[in-house]
């Protein structure tokens, strides 16, 4: 299972000059510590994340890095016109000499697509119209499309990305997308636990690679996990448990159906979700159902096993989680690439060699 880092960069204070060169800072850093990507996620309008063009970030990192693959966790398209989002992607390909992973979904936030003039009715239907004309100007010279919500005529697409095909993965995050990875035979898509405990989502996951290879398909995996490695849990837990406070009060106020709102058509399992954390956060609770990872090396190791024995094989770290100062990142950073890491490059190494 390879690793690598993750980031929505939340911004609490409004310093976003501070936090753009501590992420830019902390994945050169984790470049050197052997972690093989870094995945960004586009949000707008909150601290809960400064990345509103993710195109932009990772056009930077591509210029500070050499090996990382730079995975995007997700572009949501019903945001952006397909065209601009492929040509933008394009570009990074080509700047990152072809270290792009392109992740993409429909968004979730209704203050987002309310302050970009976005409708939550039929995100889905939109979605994958965009995804067809991003994959179709990818992968052709000149790409015409004729859909309810856009229309092409011979485009051609400049310029073109350096990848043959660039890896583009779904995010299926509830029990319909999981269904819906198999209906369009994805060959690559992405998980975390946030709408399930991590035991549905391993399931979830199994079941729908087992699906796909009946389909003459092995997809790539990718799930992102919030973490921290310490002495025992109780330390895990102290550590971070204020961040975490921080992170998921944040983020239950921005989902469908919070503070009793009427979630959109489709968007239901959210307002589950806002029912289901309505109350005090148990930190303690997230870990023991592995919403999140806070525990000591030996263990961590034993329950990522799990994760890579669903057929899961990437993973990205969580570490920066409700605005942690900078130097927590880089030391939890370190202590995970000292302890848990070596483990899975070993067996990395040793499968390669066989």
């Amino acid at each position: 299972m390879k690793t690598g880092l993750f980031y929505v960069n939340e911004c609490h204070d409004g310093n976003y000059e501070r936090a753009y060169g501590e992420m830019l800072e902390q994945i050169q850093y984790g470049e050197e510590l052997g972690f093989e990507s870094v995945w960004l996620a586009e949000h707008h309008f909150s601290s809960y994340g400064s990345l509103a063009s993710p195109q932009v970030a990772a056009a930077a990192i591509s210029q500070i890095t050499k090996k990382m693959d730079i995975g995007i966790g997700v572009s949501i398209l019903n945001f952006d016109n397909p065209v601009r989002i492929a040509e933008d992607y394009a570009m990074v390909d080509i700047l990152s000499e072809g270290r792009l992973k392109f992740g993409a979904g429909r968004g979730y936030q209704p203050l987002e697509a309310k302050g970009l003039g976005v409708p939550m009715e039929k995100t889905r239907e939109r979605f994958w119209e965009y995804v067809e004309i991003i994959q179709g100007l990818w992968n052709n010279e000149t790409f015409s499309y004729d859909g309810e919500f856009y229309q092409l005529d011979n485009v051609s697409l400049v310029p073109k990305p350096v990848q043959e095909r660039i890896p583009f993965y779904y995010a299926a995050i509830s029990p319909a997308s999981f269904d819906l990875m198999v209906e369009k035979e994805a060959r690559e898509f992405m998980v975390t636990p946030t709408l399930m405990v991590l035991d549905d989502v391993l399931e979830y996951t199994k079941r729908t690679r087992d699906r796909l290879m009946l389909k003459g398909i092995t997809p790539d995996i990718h799930m992102n996990l919030q973490m921290h490695i310490a002495d025992d849990t109780d330390q895990a837990v102290r550590n971070v448990e204020e961040n975490m406070k921080v992170y998921f009060n944040r983020v239950l106020d921005l989902i469908p159906g919070a503070k009793g709102m009427q979630a959109p058509k489709t968007y239901e399992r959210f307002a589950e979700v806002a029912k289901e954390f309505d109350g005090p956060l148990d930190v303690r609770g997230l870990n023991d159902s592995g919403v999140a990872l806070l525990t000591d090396a030996q263990d961590a190791i034993e329950r990522l096993e799990g994760v890579e024995q669903a057929g899961i094989n990437s993973l990205s770290c969580w570490f920066r989680m409700g605005g942690m100062e900078h130097r927590k990142v880089m030391k939890a950073m370190k202590r995970y690439a000292d302890e848990v890491l070596p483990y899975f490059k070993a067996i990395n190494t040793k499968l390669n060699n066989q």
